[in-house]
């Protein structure tokens, strides 16, 4: 692996190209498929995959193109060489990534017996597939005494895609339906003979795996509120050629507390992802970045709002105070208001209720009064995302004639 990059004109593409030895066939049947990827090029709206039949590039057989950065060959390709190629907006060309034998791959890739009854091709907005040379493919005269037991006779090749009308093949074959195209092909030579037509299928997919946040609501804040801690799920549907890989990201804006670093692929990406908020608090982001099987890709982010902390209670007696032994004393009937605040991340308060001794649980909406005598106030507060606090007091309210002792407050 390694990478090029230049100068040309005003565009600079630069390549870094990497193989994965993929799985597929026939039913049951044992085929090879080889993908190459590489890194997204600066100014490169699309790509070129290019392939000779000789490392020097004297002539391009056929070519793939492609706005994705992945493409899986197959067995029909493996002879040739490989190069890629950005093209930017204006159809300029950029330089060309390193070469690449494709049949170096296909020798080192395994044969397994696959179940999927196609090939998966790269998504494009052009898809071109190969039959091989027209000039030189197809069957040719070999039966006893004829003048060209030893040659080979001239063919045409016919093709259709999906039932359609059949075309004369000149070289690549342009599949424009999304989804799975079945082809037919076959050739005859200028002797009138004729092979029986043969079927192959191609997966077109150009659409991005989709993914989503279920389950939760936007809040007060006008983002998705979540208690830290709690679990957050996201949906992955690919309904083309299958998930590759995603890779997930969550943590605080400013960087603080935890953060949340998760890859998936194969199976485990199809499946409900569970994404842990612990230890995570204020203003958050949740990030993905997912692509499929064809090179399709995608990137979103979410602002989040995860709160981790309960509201927090001021008591303010209209007259008295707190005394250093943390009692409210007060005048009998005096008052005792309640503040309570959610933190400034936090989500807001939602619930204020209090009890005095073992008396019903009520709202708080005006300040308490109490009668002589010495009394346990319990507070009990929560957000809008759950958190809940809870707070006690005493208080002790005193009347006018109260029997004074001591020095410091007898009074004659």
């Amino acid at each position: 692996m390694r990478i090029l990059d230049r100068n040309i004109i005003k565009y600079k593409f630069s390549f870094l190209l990497s193989f994965l030895l993929l799985l597929s066939g026939e039913a049951f049947s044992e085929q090879q498929r080889v993908s190459l990827r590489w890194k997204p090029s600066q100014g490169a709206e699309s790509y070129l995959l290019e392939l000779s039949e000789d490392r020097d590039f004297l002539r391009v057989h056929h070519f793939y193109k492609t706005k994705n950065f992945r493409y899986e060959f197959n067995s029909q390709d493996s002879k040739f060489y490989v190069r890629v190629v950005g093209i930017n907006v204006d159809g300029a060309r950029g330089v060309s990534s390193p070469i690449i034998s494709l049949a170096d791959k296909f020798a080192a890739a395994p044969k397994v017996k696959v179940e999927r009854p196609s090939t998966v091709v790269a998504s494009s907005e052009e898809l071109r597939i190969s039959l091989g040379d027209p000039k030189t493919s197809g069957p040719s005269s070999n039966s006893p005494g004829s003048p060209n037991s030893q040659k080979q006779v001239p063919v045409s090749t016919y093709y259709r895609v999906n039932g359609g009308e059949w075309q004369k093949y000149e070289g690549s074959i342009s599949l424009s339906q999304e989804g799975w195209n079945e082809v037919e092909f076959y050739s005859e030579d200028i002797l009138g003979n004729k092979e029986t037509p043969k079927k192959t299928k191609y997966l077109k997919d150009t659409t991005a795996p989709q993914v989503r946040l279920i389950g939760e609501k936007k809040g007060q804040s006008g983002l998705i509120e979540i208690k830290s801690g709690a679990e957050l799920t996201l949906q992955v549907t690919e309904e083309g050629a299958g998930m590759e890989e995603i890779t997930i990201n969550l943590a605080a804006r400013d960087g603080s507390g935890a953060e949340v670093n998760l890859t998936l692929s194969g199976e485990e990406a199809k499946k409900p992802i569970k994404i842990s908020s612990a230890d995570i608090d204020g203003l958050s982001i949740l990030r993905w970045e997912a692509n499929d099987k064809a090179g399709n890709y995608i990137q979103s982010e979410i602002p989040l709002l995860i709160d981790a902390k309960h509201p927090v209670c001021l008591f303010a007696p209209t007259e008295g105070k707190l005394r250093e032994d943390g009692i409210y004393y007060l005048k009998e009937n005096g008052l005792i208001a309640i503040r309570c605040e959610d933190p400034g991340t936090g989500s807001g308060l939602s619930k204020l209720e209090y009890k005095i001794g073992n008396g019903p649980v009520q709202p708080y909406q005006n300040p308490i009064g109490f009668n002589a005598g010495i009394h346990s106030v319990t507070v009990f507060t929560s957000d809008r995302v759950g958190n809940r606090a809870e707070f006690k007091i005493k208080v002790n309210a005193l009347r006018p004639d109260w029997q004074k002792t001591g020095s410091e407050l007898q009074e004659k």
